[in-house]
């Protein structure tokens, strides 16, 4: 089983407003041109198909009076097409975060998504550990944790003019999880897209309840630094993703499987990676 852990569905002016930004293109070696072509859920649904993607997860995010609006475009995008699933995002300042998560749980949402520089809040605040502890709820009444995914790009202050605050980096990362053991959190891009790696060597320390998902990171860094990454967190806490519509499987499933070849990982081990590992976090 393959498992894209980390896709999304952009609208065209989000694609149009990033592809327009030449530095962060260069930074991030995203594919700008093709990104145009593929947002919408039917072409996600084809390429999987195409390169044997099983399950592609679809990661909204929303200011606090959208989150129930994008929440339901992405569960109905879902229950369109088969190879899709959907998360569910959240905002610490919006109302009624416990009823929301019930909803949609519901509704068969297998985790939760944010991203805290584009949804401009800080995640070590009095309101986020309010959130935090509702989900933490909702997961002890169902018998497992639930699951949340955090967007870790680290130069958002620099290309989007965020709030230096917002930005999820390594060390917060590694705090929440530590101070909510019982959410499963995954860092995306390896835990922090474009962060210093000396950031990411010491700032970001392995725990049980801690996964990072491969999306973008390996275009970002180099491929001994993705290597240690791997080793640090374990075969068994890394989950493949590719940032769609920003990378297509085509070309990261490759690019993952030769940097897993690379680091002498198993075939069991890297089926874990590609599959394995995200069906049993999020129960698929």
């Amino acid at each position: 089983m393959i498992v894209d852990s980390h896709c999304h569905i952009f609208t065209s002016q989000i694609v149009e407003n990033v592809s327009s930004n030449h530095a962060l293109v260069e930074l991030l070696k995203l594919d700008g041109t093709y990104a145009r072509e593929r947002i919408d859920p039917k072409t996600l649904e084809q390429s999987a198909a195409a390169n044997s993607v099983d399950i592609c997860l679809l990661l909204p995010t929303a200011a606090p009076a959208k989150v129930r609006i994008e929440n339901d475009r992405h569960i109905r995008f879902a229950s369109q097409f088969p190879r899709l699933r959907s998360l569910a995002t959240l905002h610490p300042l919006m109302n009624g975060i416990s009823e929301e998560i019930r909803r949609v749980l519901g509704l068969g949402v297998v985790g939760f998504k944010l991203s805290s520089f584009s949804q401009r809040f800080d995640l070590i605040s009095d309101e986020v550990e309010v959130m935090l502890s509702a989900l933490e709820k909702c997961g002890s009444e169902i018998g497992t944790p639930l699951v949340l995914v955090l967007d870790t790009f680290t130069r958002a202050d620099i290309h989007f003019g965020a709030n230096h605050d917002h930005l999820t980096k390594p060390a917060k990362l590694s705090e929440i999880a530590v101070r909510h053991p019982g959410i499963d959190f995954v860092g995306s891009h390896m835990g922090g897209l474009a962060a210093d790696f000396d950031e990411l060597r010491h700032g970001l320390v392995p725990a049980s309840n801690l996964y990072l998902d491969t999306s973008n990171a390996a275009h970002t860094l180099t491929n001994a630094e993705f290597i240690e990454l791997l080793r640090m967190h374990g075969p068994d806490h890394i989950l493949f993703g590719t940032d769609w519509p920003w990378f297509h499987h085509s070309t990261e499933i490759p690019k993952i499987r030769s940097l897993l070849s690379e680091a002498g990982y198993s075939k069991s081990e890297r089926d874990a990676i590609f599959g394995d590992n995200a069906r049993t976090l999020f129960r698929l």
